[in-house]
């Protein structure tokens, strides 16, 4: 894929899948307390992020470009936290944070941050 190939909409149908497992996975893998409460909340906001882009006007949504930015800051805050329980010991922890952050990563490197014209 090219950046900039999927669309706004399409890229808030995967976020909502990532931020499902953010939220769900946890439990599943059996994280530790605070691992599960870190991925939670950033389940939870990337959530709102991704109802957020459903529509590109009106109540309840975000100029685009503040999306990016708020896109690349969760991947970052993914990827941090991946690093910091890795250096603190939870392997489990560090793969499931860090395949998310990358996933989110590809996620924005592949989104047009544009509005579509029709």
């Amino acid at each position: 894929m090219f950046r900039g190939t999927l669309s706004i909409s399409v890229h808030a149908a995967l976020e909502l899948i990532t931020a499902s497992a953010l939220i769900g996975a946890p439990f599943v893998l059996g994280l530790s307390l605070d691992a599960t409460i870190t991925a939670v909340v950033i389940g939870t906001v990337l959530f709102g992020l991704a109802i957020s882009a459903t529509a590109t006007e009106g109540r309840g949504t975000l100029p685009l470009s503040a999306h990016a930015a708020y896109d690349a800051s969760i991947a970052l805050v993914l990827v941090g936290a991946a690093i910091y329980f890795g250096v603190s010991g939870q392997a489990t922890a560090l793969g499931f944070l860090l395949a998310a952050g990358t996933a989110q990563l590809v996620l924005n490197a592949v989104t047009r941050y544009s509005p579509v014209r029709a």
